[in-house]
């Protein structure tokens, strides 16, 4: 679907699922700013680039209209005085942009306390624009990039997200450049058929993991979207633990298999016999290979606390709740001991120790 006619038609429900994931981490994004009563970041930057005008042809909101809603509930719930927030809403067609002006005041959204930056500016313009404020160490950014059609987040424009201070950042890949990635060096050798999403969708994220510093520890996290017959992506991005952390329970929630997909993306792992099982008698294979290669670390004396197991959670996009299973076995067996069952994101300055008992 081009971006001409993208918002005069409903939405369909990949396009719901990736909207309610970006509203959802806004729901928990918000707060690690906000409900501090000494709150570090003098001011807090969103950005919407490719916002449009705020509804689908049915009314239903979009992404900017979602964003200021989580946060009118925030502050009608627990308020907020001391940092000022900016809202950037850009689309490059002027007229979505005065659709989307009178979105906000239809809604009711004129938001107190926030600054608003409307303007119709393409993709380019709009992230020179942003540029300065991104680059600010005093502040905090939440990026939201649902570019359609061509590929806008270029590996520059990447590397200036990833380099930004305090910044986390969703975008969105569109089928065709997810398509691209079949030819990954890494891969093509294993894509047998040509609807095998599983590999594809993990080339996406390894060529993106390619970009970034060695000597820099940075978080990404993929999350497919099927649409009809074709399969789209989100790739989010934190510098920061507790940003992965949210991420993976966000996205946990929609998917309570694998954390990826709003589709059986393993299912090559799964018999057809296994398909009549609940969801808990089934054990994907990311969970095992997860639950085994933590279990080998932890047997080797490689991991000494609570936040070296919560990083091999994030780099195997589980959840920490996933460590639990190894940490009790291993616990029980005596080969390790500690005070914790899960890893603590808070605990990242005086993490609990893992003593080695053998």
């Amino acid at each position: 679907m081009s971006s001409d006619d993208f918002h005069d038609k409903p939405f369909d429900e990949g396009t719901l699922t990736k909207l309610h994931i970006f509203e959802l981490y806004a729901r928990e994004w918000f707060p690690v700013f906000l409900a501090a009563e000494r709150p570090w970041p003098n001011t807090i930057h969103v950005f919407d680039f490719f916002a449009g005008p705020g509804t689908d042809c049915q009314g239903i909101p979009g992404s900017p209209l979602r964003v200021l809603r989580q946060l009118q509930e925030y502050q009608e719930a627990k308020g907020w005085a001391k940092v000022p927030i900016r809202a950037h809403f850009y689309d490059e067609d002027s007229r979505k942009i005065a659709q989307l002006q009178g979105n906000i005041s239809g809604h009711g959204l004129q938001v107190p306390n926030v600054i608003f930056d409307i303007q119709p500016l393409r993709f380019e313009d709009a992230f020179r624009t942003a540029e300065l404020a991104l680059a600010d160490s005093q502040a905090a950014k939440l990026v939201f990039i649902d570019q359609t059609g061509v590929a806008h987040v270029t590996p520059e424009v990447f590397r200036k997200l990833v380099n930004s201070p305090t910044c986390d950042f969703l975008f969105f890949l569109s089928s065709s450049t997810l398509h691209r990635f079949r030819d990954h060096p890494a891969i093509w050798q294993k894509i047998d058929r040509p609807e095998d999403y599983y590999h594809v969708h993990r080339a996406a994220l390894e060529y993106y993991r390619g970009l970034l510093r060695r000597d820099r520890e940075y978080f990404l996290a993929p999350f497919s979207i099927k649409k009809g017959a074709n399969i789209y992506g989100l790739i989010f991005g934190s510098a920061h633990p507790r940003g992965i952390d949210k991420f993976l329970e966000v996205a946990w929630r929609q998917d309570e298999f694998s954390g990826e997909a709003n589709f059986p993306i393993d299912r090559e792992n799964i018999r057809p016999d296994q398909l009549l099982l609940p969801l808990t008698e089934i054990q994907p294979n990311k969970i095992t290979v997860f639950e085994n290669d933590l279990e080998g670390l932890l047997r080797d004396g490689g991991l000494l606390n609570e936040v070296d197991v919560m990083r091999v959670c994030f780099e195997y996009g589980v959840k920490r709740q996933h460590a639990r299973p190894v940490l009790s076995k291993l616990k029980k067996e005596g080969v390790i001991d500690l005070d914790f069952s899960v890893p603590d994101v808070t605990n990242l300055h005086s993490p609990r120790p893992i003593h080695m008992k053998k």
